[in-house]
């Protein structure tokens, strides 16, 4: 049996020798500045080149080596760390030794320091009406940059500008991801940050300007689109994605100027706005009046034996939000005749009007649907009760000046040219 005496004669044999053995297995560093203090990032990356320093010097060596010999140390990391970092003079590096041996620095300024900073952005050709866009997505990129250099010392700026190049591509990635950032950072008391933008990804390489109505005749609006075009034209070499990100600053702004034109005033037509994004992005402005609706066709049947041109005037009125009062009138040239159809129609939806009509040269009733299935498509249906007789036309809008019509009856079916003017 051991007695107590035994084993502390063990304990002062062994002790000594195990405190011989440990050695440094990490390296803790802390970083603190007497006069202003660096923002949180740059004293990190300094505390990361004390730490590199630390664990090539002092790591795997025995504690009591470094108790032993303490001044010496901290003189060399002091030595080392003095030229690395630029721009700051160590006044003292305090090792505190163990198996987690922590340093303690204490740093001050040397020389001038950045008192402000001036961003000078390079948008890359980007077109002057969209800088303002452009500034809006990058927020207070120099005031970011001012957080990490201002109150640094000049000397320190070259390396510590990593950090703020760091800092302002963080900000483009989320704000601004559609281009990429080359930056340059020029030191002094007013230190420099010349930031300049490439997009990158697919590029806008045209834009397809469209204004139409279906309420007044689209030759009336001929006058507004060249403005129109003129607006949109600095899209081209933009980012697609970008174009996409701010499709309602894009939409409202081309509405905005299409809005302004002598014919948009004149009819107190009522606009609203499409965007489709791609490489050849395409714009649509619509332009109705709430008080008429007048449209004037020409038509050219092809697979049609008899009356296979003509020409429809159709001129109405809304009676309130829902309704409209009308009257068509068709004029067929090969056999010299004139029909007039007095109707009514009833808007069910937004995109749906059915209603009837009464052609006077026949004495016959219609009843009739009009369906807009999206802005090109548009499903017809007529029907004159008395004859049993149903018309059906499938139409696309080839443009604001031509659409094709595919035509079936109850006893024949065609191809129908439409010109809308």
């Amino acid at each position: 049996m051991i007695t107590l005496a035994t084993m502390l004669i063990l304990a002062g044999w062994t002790c000594p020798a195990a405190a011989e053995t440990v050695t440094v297995d990490a390296v803790t560093v802390s970083v603190q500045a007497v006069d202003a203090p660096p923002p949180s990032r740059v004293i990190k990356r300094m505390e990361q080149s004390v730490a590199t320093v630390g664990d090539h010097v002092l790591t795997g060596r025995k504690v009591t080596d470094i108790e032993s010999g303490k001044a010496s140390f901290e003189k060399l990391i002091k030595e080392v760390f003095d030229r690395v970092l630029v721009g700051y003079w160590v006044q003292e590096v305090d090792i505190t030794p163990g198996p987690t041996t922590s340093i303690a620095v204490k740093i001050s300024p040397l020389g001038d320091v950045v008192r402000s900073v001036a961003l000078e952005t390079d948008l890359g050709g980007i077109a002057p009406p969209l800088s303002g866009l452009f500034r809006s997505d990058m927020g207070d990129i120099e005031n970011k940059a001012a957080q990490v250099l201002v109150g640094m010392p000049v000397d320190a700026v070259d390396w510590a500008g990593s950090v703020t190049k760091t800092v302002i591509r963080e900000i483009l990635a989320v704000q601004l991801p559609e281009y990429r950032a080359n930056i340059e950072i020029i030191p002094g008391p007013v230190t420099i940050v010349k930031l300049l933008l490439a997009p990158t990804g697919p590029l806008v390489k045209d834009v397809q300007v469209t204004v139409r109505s279906r309420t007044i005749p689209n030759f009336l609006l001929l006058a507004a689109r060249p403005a129109v075009e003129e607006a949109a034209a600095p899209m081209r070499g933009l980012p697609v994605a970008f174009v996409e990100r701010h499709g309602d600053y894009f939409k409202d702004m081309l509405t905005k100027v299409a809005a302004n034109q002598a014919a948009t005033k004149r009819y107190g037509l009522t606009l609203a706005s499409s965007l489709k994004p791609g490489t050849n992005t395409e714009l649509e402005i619509s332009a109705d009046t709430t008080k008429y609706n007048v449209t004037l066709e020409g038509y050219m049947d092809m697979g049609r034996r008899q009356n296979d041109t003509s020409a429809r005037l159709h001129v109405g009125q809304y009676v309130g939000r829902t309704d409209e009062l009308f009257l068509e009138v068709t004029f067929i040239p090969s056999s010299v005749t004139w029909e007039f159809v007095p109707g009514w129609g009833h808007r069910l939806g937004a995109q749906t009007v059915a209603g009837a009509k009464y052609n006077l040269n026949s004495e016959q009733s219609i009843v009739w649907l009009k369906q807009d299935l999206d802005n090109r498509w548009s499903l017809r249906l007529e029907r004159t009760p008395a004859l049993r007789f149903n018309e059906v036309g499938l139409r696309y809008k080839l443009h604001e000046f031509l659409s094709v019509e595919y035509i079936i009856t109850t006893d024949n079916r065609w191809l129908r040219l439409v010109g809308n003017l």
